[in-house]
């Protein structure tokens, strides 16, 4: 399941698999979105399987919205995306380091049979 989350003062969108699995959990994360202090609009697109909210910076924090979601259940899997993303991140690292080092090695032996020959 790909999950995706963008942000800038004002608005925020998530867009994951399960607001299209899931319709009725979307409907009621915008539900309970709306009552909140601060939050002026809230877009569900199924199709796209996203969310958008659109707050005032001055009256919601974008902590005290990511809480909201997290709790409405809306951001849980993208946590555990990211984590498989850092990892993900990782093993690409280790294996470009590792072709480098490979790279230089094969350098130097070839340096090295220059130098005897």
């Amino acid at each position: 399941m790909s999950q995706y989350i963008h942000h800038i003062p004002g608005r925020i969108r998530v867009r994951s698999k399960a607001f299209r699995c899931y319709g009725e959990r979307a409907s009621n994360a915008q539900a309970k979105l709306m009552a909140m202090d601060g939050v002026r609009a809230v877009q569900i697109n199924q199709r796209a399987s996203s969310i958008v909210v659109q707050y005032d910076p001055e009256l919601l924090s974008r902590v005290e919205l990511f809480a909201a979601l997290e709790d409405l259940g809306c951001m849980a899997a993208v946590r555990r995306d990211e984590t498989h993303a850092n990892k993900l991140g990782e093993t690409f690292g280790k294996a470009l380091v590792g072709a480098m080092m490979q790279k230089v090695v094969e350098q130097s032996a070839r340096n090295l049979v220059g130098v005897l020959v």
